[in-house]
C-alpha cells in the first residue's frame, strides 16, 4: 500500500480520531490538576496583622490557611514591644493558600548603646556626645572646681557609670560639673509658651535643670510651658548653676499661648516725667524694661538732671512689653 493509500484510509483516520480524543482528555485533565494544584480562582486576602502580638497573628493566620516567619526586629519607643510593625505582603494582597507572610517585630528587649567617656569634655561637647548615642542628660550638679564647666563625673541611678558600660537607648545621664572656684549664677530664662522638648533643652543649655513637672492637660497632646518657678515675668531671677526650674504644662492645641503671652508680658508705660537718672533706672528695672539711650541736654549734669521726655511716651492706657528699651530725655530742673 502507497503512503498516501494508507493516509487516505479508513483506519489511518480513526486512529487519528483517537489519537486527538485521547491528546484533548490528557491536556484536560492535566489543566484540572494544575487547577487543583495551584487553587486556581481560589485566592486569600491578606489581613492587617500591625499591631498584633505573634500568638494573635498565629492564630489569625491559622484560620486563614496561611503561614508566617518573623524575619526582622527593630526598636520603636512609640508602639508596644513584641507586637508587629510590618508585613510583607502588605494587608490586602490576594495570595494562594499556604503562603508565608514575612513579619517584622517591635523589640521586646530594648536597644542597648555603650556609656561614652565624658570625663574632661565641656558640658557642650558632653551633650552633643549624649545625643549621638541616644541618650540623654539628666540631672546636672554642679561642684567647686577649677575645671569649669567641665565634666567631672557622669552618674546613673545615683553612682558612677563607667564608660563601655551597655545601657538602655534614651536613658538620662547624670552629670557632675565643674562649677570653678566662684559661685555660677545663671539668669532664669522664659520657658512659656515653649515645647517641653524646648524648654528642657534650654535648660540643659544653660546648666539648670527641670524641677517638678505637671500636666494641666493630656501629657501627649503637644505639652507647653503654661507657668514656671521661678517666674522671670514678674522680676529678674538668678539661680546658681544646677538649681531647678519647676514647669506646670498646657496644651499648645487646645490653649491660645500667643494672646496667654501678650497679656502675661505686657504692661502699663510707667511715666518718668520729673525722675532722676537713679529714679529712672529703678523704676524701668522694678518693671522689667530696658533704658536705652539717655540724653542730657544742654550738658545738665547727672545730679541736677531730670527726665521730661521719654520715649515711648506716657500713656495712661498704654501697653508696653517687658523687656523693651525706654529712651530718656533729661533737663536742669531750672528749665522745667
Amino acid at each position: 500500500m502507497r503512503f498516501w493509500d494508507f493516509i487516505k484510509s479508513r483506519r489511518f483516520l480513526q486512529h487519528l480520531m483517537l489519537a486527538a480524543a485521547a491528546g484533548i482528555v490528557v491536556l484536560w485533565v492535566s489543566l484540572k490538576l494544575l487547577d487543583a494544584y495551584t487553587l486556581h480562582g481560589r485566592s486569600i486576602t491578606v489581613p492587617d496583622l500591625s499591631g498584633l502580638t505573634e500568638r494573635e497573628v498565629a492564630t489569625v493566620l491559622r484560620k486563614m490557611d496561611l503561614r508566617y516567619m518573623i524575619n526582622d526586629s527593630i526598636f520603636d519607643d512609640e508602639r508596644p514591644k513584641g507586637t508587629i510593625a510590618a508585613q510583607d505582603p502588605a494587608p490586602g494582597k490576594e495570595v494562594k493558600k499556604n503562603r508565608t507572610i514575612y513579619l517584622t517585630k517591635i523589640a521586646v528587649l530594648p536597644e542597648m548603646v555603650p556609656m561614652p567617656d565624658l570625663t574632661d569634655l565641656s558640658l557642650r561637647q558632653a551633650m552633643a556626645l549624649l545625643e549621638a548615642y541616644g541618650l540623654n542628660v539628666g540631672n546636672m550638679e554642679y561642684r567647686h572646681d577649677i575645671a569649669q564647666n567641665a565634666v567631672l563625673q557622669q552618674k546613673f541611678n545615683q553612682g558612677n557609670i563607667e564608660p563601655g558600660t551597655l545601657v538602655e537607648k534614651g536613658t538620662a545621664i547624670d552629670l557632675v560639673i565643674g562649677s570653678g572656684l566662684g559661685e555660677a549664677m545663671v539668669a532664669v530664662p522664659l520657658l512659656i509658651g515653649k515645647s517641653r522638648n524646648e524648654a528642657i533643652a534650654l535648660l540643659s543649655s544653660l546648666s539648670l535643670n527641670v524641677g517638678t513637672e505637671e500636666f494641666l492637660d493630656d501629657e501627649t497632646d503637644n505639652p507647653a510651658v503654661y507657668q514656671q518657678t521661678p517666674d522671670p515675668t514678674s522680676r529678674r531671677h538668678h539661680l546658681q548653676a544646677g538649681s531647678a526650674v519647676n514647669l506646670v504644662y498646657r496644651s499648645a492645641s487646645r490653649f491660645n499661648f500667643e494672646e496667654y503671652l501678650e497679656g502675661l508680658l505686657s504692661i502699663p508705660i510707667p511715666m518718668l516725667f520729673g525722675k532722676s537718672p537713679e529714679e529712672v533706672r529703678e523704676t524701668l528695672t522694678e518693671n522689667l524694661l530696658e533704658l536705652g539711650n539717655e540724653t542730657f541736654e544742654n550738658n545738665v549734669s547727672r545730679q541736677d538732671a531730670k527726665a521730661y521726655r521719654q520715649e515711648p511716651e506716657y500713656d495712661q492706657d498704654g501697653l508696653i512689653r517687658k523687656g523693651s528699651k525706654v529712651d530718656v530725655w533729661y533737663r536742669s530742673v531750672d528749665q522745667f
